[in-house]
């Protein structure tokens, strides 16, 4: 199943292929290359010569950059279905380093191929604004809860951020059994999260030991759980009121 274009973008185009869809593991024909990482290895690193944009096929992976400290920022997450590398259609080489958080399988193309792509195909090039729009309100809300919450508000919007997504994901790129996305989605389609505290300490701009400590009192007040497949969503409805959830985008459902 391919990348939908919003009914938003479908009224203002006009086109007649606004509702065209996309698959983005086999975009047009641009030729690809599978690409397959391993737990905890950089798919390219900071200043790396940008070639090529990549899409998550299966897995889970991270992007993320050091500070002069050494101390790691992590700047998003990325899922089966999500762009990798952008930067690489303005940027000669990557601002930032990317890392498979499970073994990942991607496809990547060619920096110049998907470009000339873009100009060719509309509806392209539309699924791409949408990505881009997805990602800017995503990095937005947190942005803002880094600088103004506390943390119980800022982990409980982080967990309904990575549910959301995660289960949006699944709907769009369903996998076989067999892959590795169900590290997030259950057989039964239920949502268990398997990240470490270190992953989410370094999104949020918090230490492990804040993070191991508000989730501890998140459980303590009945809204999560510990389970052998990680932690598991106990009331969504307190998590969404600690939260002050509103969603994440047009594109993504909020339940």
């Amino acid at each position: 199943m391919g990348w939908r274009i919003p009914e938003a973008l479908k009224e203002r185009s006009g086109q007649a292929d606004a509702g065209k869809s996309i698959d983005p593991f086999s975009i047009c024909n641009i030729s690809s290359s599978p690409v397959s990482v391993f737990k905890s290895e950089n798919l390219y690193s900071e200043g790396n010569s940008a070639d090529h944009v990549y899409v998550v096929r299966s897995g889970l992976c991270f992007s993320f950059r050091y500070d002069e400290d050494g101390r790691r920022q992590i700047i998003d997450l990325a899922f089966p279905g999500d762009f990798i590398g952008l930067e690489a259609l303005t940027q000669a080489r990557f601002v930032s380093s990317v890392s498979a958080l499970t073994q990942a399988e991607l496809v990547a193309y060619s920096v110049d191929d998907f470009t000339r792509q873009c100009y060719d195909e509309p509806a392209l090039s539309r699924a791409l604004v949408e990505c881009i729009a997805k990602e800017h309100a995503i990095l937005t809300k947190r942005l803002v809860g880094v600088a103004h919450s506390p943390a119980d508000q800022r982990i409980a919007h982080f967990l309904l951020e990575i549910r959301s997504r995660a289960l949006q994901s699944s709907k769009l790129h369903p996998v076989s059994e067999g892959t590795r996305n169900r590290a997030l989605i259950t057989a039964g389609g239920d949502f268990n999260l398997k990240l470490p505290q270190a992953i989410i300490a370094d999104t949020l701009g918090l230490s492990i030991v804040h993070v191991s400590r508000t989730l501890s009192k998140l459980k303590e007040e009945g809204l999560i759980e510990d389970s052998s497949a990680g932690i598991r969503y106990r009331n969504l409805d307190g998590l969404k009121a600690l939260a002050l959830w509103e969603g994440i985008s047009p594109w993504l459902e909020a339940g």
